[in-house]
């Protein structure tokens, strides 16, 4: 399992946007291109590329073998290589990914300030009580903890926010974390990732893998490093 990190804190200057850009799929050249805000294109840009970049370097892939299709909720896979699973999340100035062999998910959040309405649409009675009783110091945090958990568990079902979030909830024994449906144990296997400060990432896999290595990249370190290894494939359309 390999997980990456990048800081999108620059937009890219035209011309190098226009190199980069080249590396994806002609689908995925048009949708990125139908963004208003140029930061918003960036990381959607890098979100593709670095999926990429870690199928080429760690799992033997050429970039033009690399073919997307989508399932019932939207959540793209690999048609043609169904063994390989991979998930993308972005928040503030990062954005990551992750590739594995069993199904995976992956979350970050900025941790910020909370309107605590909203938690009654993604959190059990029961974790919107202990939100309320935490000091205002702490709730931020724990909101964000519950809330990438979560999400990072219905990006690896493929579901989304079909799942129902409100009807997950989240327990914390000793360190382990663990995941119920409607109040029935579901198996899944959780981490939060303590590396970027002020954020919240979540990881689960629906299988018990603790062979991961996780990397952080600064846009234009990456940016480097993924035209080295991504070159060989040109898309002619």
């Amino acid at each position: 399992m390999n997980i990456y990190c990048i800081h999108i804190d620059q937009i890219l200057e035209k011309t190098l946007f226009q190199e980069m850009i080249q590396y994806v799929s002609a689908e995925k050249q048009e949708r990125i291109q139908r963004f208003r805000k140029p930061i918003d294109a960036t990381r959607s840009l890098y979100g593709d590329l670095m999926i990429r970049f870690i199928l080429c370097k760690h799992h033997g892939f050429s970039n033009n073998e690399i073919s997307y299709d989508y399932q019932e909720f939207g959540k793209p896979y690999l048609p043609l290589n169904p063994d390989f699973h991979f998930n993308i999340s972005h928040s503030g100035d990062w954005v990551i990914g992750v590739v594995s062999k069993d199904l995976v998910g992956i979350d970050i959040e900025k941790i910020t300030d909370v309107k605590t309405d909203f938690s009654s649409l993604a959190f059990t009675d029961e974790e919107n009580q202990k939100l309320m009783r935490l000091h205002e110091s702490e709730r931020n945090a724990h909101f964000f903890e519950l809330w990438t958990l979560k999400e990072s568990y219905v990006k690896a079902t493929g579901k989304g926010l079909s799942e129902g979030l409100n009807t997950l909830k989240i327990s914390m024994d000793n360190g382990i974390i663990g995941i119920e449906k409607n109040e029935k144990p579901v198996q899944a296997y959780f981490e939060m990732l303590e590396c970027i400060e002020g954020y919240k990432i979540a990881l689960c896999s629906l299988t018990k893998n603790r062979d991961r290595t996780t990397q952080l990249f600064s846009i234009t370190e990456f940016g480097e490093k993924a035209k080295k290894i991504l070159k060989s494939y040109y898309p002619t359309h």
